[in-house]
């Protein structure tokens, strides 16, 4: 046999083994393969309805708004006397912080020390007058007691019991009396005008804007810096008429929020008062909360309550006792609840609301305790529909207030 031949056969030998091989083994996998296992048949559980259970507790209102901080007062400081400005403190500038009756400029002093000058020789002046006027008086009356004696011893007719005011000088002692008076006074306005060229901080604020400089004249009545005071900040907070009735003022307990990026800053305070106008468009009252040292530093990083920053408040309100408390998205229809009954089924039930808020709603009557409420939404919800309960997670539930 030629080596071609042998070559021919080997050619077709290999595919040939290799087909064999293959069915071999496919013929082995099958006879040796398990049946799979069979499911038992599956049944309609009911529909996924997340649920919490209703708990009976007493909770105070939370009544919640926004608004604008702004300072307790603010205003435009004056120079009461004019002059030029001799002297400005290092924190007479934007932003600058001062203390109660802290120096803060002051105006030149020389010719206001020369009017004090010129009243104390005034007031002197006239101590001398009212002392002559008092002496001469003085000689006067004992004049005329030397001569009623005299008419007395001579057995004269002329007696007279009650002198002349000329005669005793009551007239000029009077007039020497309002002399040293008026005098006194012009020195009195001399020292206060003298005091009122230092200008100091009328309470404890911060300057918003300045505008006096050293050699500055300034006039009387004219603005020189703007103050607002720092140990109080004010927040006028819009409420519905109705969420009134559930607030104690004055001192309801209030807690101001400010969200900058992804933290959350808070200031407690109280309200104060309220306003006393109803907005005529929004049927809305307004109340004004007080926060206290709103600019102390807390901790490192900590914002300001700036004036100008607009924040969230919530006040807490009166006590309400014996509500369960349940998520907004609980209630269906304004009084209606869906309640998971014991067999699973969905019960669809009136209930009363005491309060509803944009997050819960409280509910005075008309579940048990223990019950399970469904708080999810479910298409096409209907009674006696079949559900399969999941509670909520706890710290979700405990979140709603």
């Amino acid at each position: 046999m030629s080596e071609n031949t042998k070559n021919g056969k080997k050619r077709w030998l290999f595919p040939l083994l290799i087909i064999i091989g293959g069915a071999l083994i496919l013929f082995i996998m099958t006879i040796s393969r398990r049946k799979p296992p069979t499911a038992p048949p599956m049944f309609n559980k009911g529909v996924l309805a997340e649920v919490i259970a209703a708990e009976v507790q007493s909770t105070n209102a939370v009544v919640r708004g926004f608004g604008n901080v702004k300072a307790q007062y603010e205003i435009s400081l004056s120079a009461q006397v004019p002059g030029q400005v001799e002297w400005v403190s290092p924190d007479f500038v934007t932003g600058g912080v001062f203390s109660k009756n802290e120096p803060m400029l002051r105006i030149e002093q020389d010719d206001y020390l020369l009017a004090v000058e010129q009243a104390e020789a005034a007031v002197a002046q006239a101590e001398y007058g009212l002392a002559v006027a008092k002496a001469n008086a003085e000689i006067a009356r004992e004049e005329w007691e030397t001569m009623q004696a005299s008419n007395n011893r001579l057995n004269r007719s002329e007696d007279i019991s009650k002198p002349n005011a000329l005669v005793l000088h009551e007239p000029q002692l009077k007039q020497a009396e309002a002399a040293l008076a008026s005098a006194r006074a012009t020195l009195s306005g001399a020292e206060l005008r003298l005091d009122r060229t230092e200008i100091t901080a009328p309470f404890n604020c911060r300057i918003k804007w300045e505008n006096a400089d050293p050699g500055q004249f300034i006039a009387t009545g004219v603005g020189i810096a703007g103050l607002y005071s720092i140990e109080m900040v004010e927040i006028e907070v819009a409420l519905p008429i109705d969420e009134l009735a559930w607030l104690d003022i004055p001192g309801a307990k209030a807690v101001v929020r400010l969200t900058l990026k992804d933290e959350t800053y808070a200031w407690h305070g109280r309200v104060d008062r309220t306003v006393g106008v109803i907005d005529p468009a929004l049927r809305q009252a307004k109340v004004v909360v007080q926060v206290r040292n709103p600019f102390e530093k807390r901790k490192a990083h900590s914002p300001e309550l700036s004036i100008g920053t607009f924040v969230e408040v919530e006040i807490i309100g009166i006590k309400i006792d014996d509500v369960i408390t349940l998520p907004r998205q609980a209630l269906r229809n304004k009084h209606k609840i869906w309640i998971a009954s014991n067999d699973s089924t969905l019960e669809v039930r009136e209930v009363l609301v005491k309060r509803l808020t944009t997050s819960d709603v409280l509910i005075s009557d008309g579940i048990m305790p223990g019950e399970y409420v469904v708080v999810s939404n479910i298409s096409g919800a209907a009674p006696g529909l079949k559900l399969q309960p999941v509670m909520k997670d706890v710290a979700q539930q405990n979140g709603c207030k």
